[in-house]
């Protein structure tokens, strides 16, 4: 799926309520944030309609305009050549649209099907839009987007796992995924989804150093709201099972026993009632294996 993102007039105004030092930070962070996002330029498109940001007071008295054509007056004038820079590389990222703000707001953010979504970037909150999915405010936001159409359009379990090689950043997954994912994924993508956002942005949280490990999965189930607790496999006999290799820093293969595992009880499907058994086998992270990420073994049946 293509995410088409736009930079409109709304994007750049309204600073009037924030210090140059404030708007400075925000120029900075969403150059570094457009910079991740153009990695996946393939799957990320990002659009500037010029006629419409030129004329935006922008920060103190200088408009968007003049950031973008009198760079070497506003450095005379002491304007930081970081923020110079970093506001050039997010337009050079851009490419031109003659679509407006009250098209992009009115019409294209709604346009979604399984192979284009679209949205607005922005330095900060965009009246009447503040709850709005499709305003994405920072890298999180970002990841929060394309999570949620991940969720909606999971197409198959090749495409599902690639995107959450690039969404999921705090996770190594094994190819192993690939060919379990699909047994589950057709009435689980959301419900996947929300776990696995869960254990890349929030897992750490239960990992307080006092906890041991069947404490750190209970406090992880209740402080992200699964469906079941989160446990350990109770029969050592069985640890082959659940034992894949990952490549670590050296380049060699290492065992590792993803034990742990979320529970997959409901799904997506309104009016179902089911109780399912399918799990998501992980382990918390070995330091020699790509800076200790957690680590995903199996997506699907139970095994």
């Amino acid at each position: 799926m293509t995410a088409h993102f736009y930079l409109m007039a709304e994007s750049f105004a309204n600073n009037n309520q924030y210090t140059t030092i404030q708007i400075e930070e925000k120029i900075m962070r969403l150059s570094e944030d457009v910079q991740l996002i153009n990695k996946h330029s393939n799957t990320n498109k990002l659009y500037t309609n010029y006629l419409e940001i030129y004329p935006q007071l922008f920060y103190a008295e200088y408009t968007v305009e003049e950031f973008i054509c009198n760079v070497t007056k506003l450095k005379n004038e002491g304007v930081d050549r970081d923020v110079l820079n970093a506001f050039q590389k997010i337009i050079q990222k851009s490419q031109t649209t003659t679509f407006t703000s009250n098209e992009v707001i009115s019409d294209l953010v709604d346009m979604t099907d399984e192979d284009n979504c679209h949205g607005i970037i922005a330095f900060h909150t965009i009246q009447g839009l503040q709850n709005n999915l499709q305003v994405i405010y920072g890298i999180d936001g970002w990841f929060q987007f394309r999570r949620h159409y991940l969720g909606l359009y999971p197409k198959n379990e090749n495409f599902f796992m690639d995107e959450c090689s690039k969404y999921f950043p705090n996770i190594v997954f094994h190819q192993n995924n690939r060919a379990t994912i699909g047994a589950i994924l057709d009435d689980f993508p959301k419900k996947i989804v929300y776990y696995l956002t869960a254990l890349n942005d929030r897992f750490r949280e239960s990992e307080d150093g006092i906890r041991h490990r069947t404490q750190v999965l209970t406090h992880f189930s209740g402080n992200c709201s699964l469906d079941a607790i989160a446990s350990l496999e109770g029969k050592a006999s069985r640890k082959l099972d659940f034992t894949f290799e990952f490549k670590d820093d050296k380049d060699k293969q290492q065992k590792v026993c993803c034990e742990p595992h979320i529970k997959l009880c409901k799904s997506d499907l309104a009016g179902d009632n089911t109780y399912y058994k399918y799990r998501i086998y992980f382990h918390e992270g070995i330091e020699d294996i790509d800076n200790n990420k957690i680590l995903v073994g199996h997506i699907g049946e139970h095994l």
